[in-house]
């Protein structure tokens, strides 16, 4: 018996087809630089042989399992602040700026949504 044989007689995907899913996201896991380049990933395939009283007929019952390297954390600060009656969030902005480093808040459009011109 091929692994491509079992499941496929109820029209279920095969375990062929199901390793091939998986396998697909192992690649894109690997791939993906938010995660450790170093971790392992793991595809476990478990098939388990009930055989019957008379042992002439046997069930096999089939589970696949993928372990992905997780998403690197980090962290992030945003700014909370009350425009009127309007809560407004939006990222942090350093306030230690290089020579020449403009804050975008610096240039924000006026009220009729033009942006200042330079001096």
């Amino acid at each position: 018996m091929k692994l491509g044989s079992i499941g496929k007689e109820r029209d279920e995907q095969s375990l062929g087809n199901l390793f091939e899913i998986e396998f697909d996201k192992v690649i894109e896991n690997i791939m993906d630089k938010r995660t450790y380049p170093e971790d392992k990933r793991k595809v476990q395939i478990n098939i388990i042989f009930i055989p019957g009283q008379d042992r002439e007929r046997v069930r096999i019952a089939y589970d696949i399992k993928t372990t992905l390297a997780p998403i690197m954390g980090g962290n992030t600060e945003f700014d909370i602040f009350e425009d009127g009656e309007e809560l407004i969030i939006r990222p942090t902005v350093s306030s230690s700026r290089l020579k020449g480093q403009v804050d975008y808040r610096d240039v924000l459009p006026d009220d009729d949504g033009v942006y200042p011109e330079e001096e």
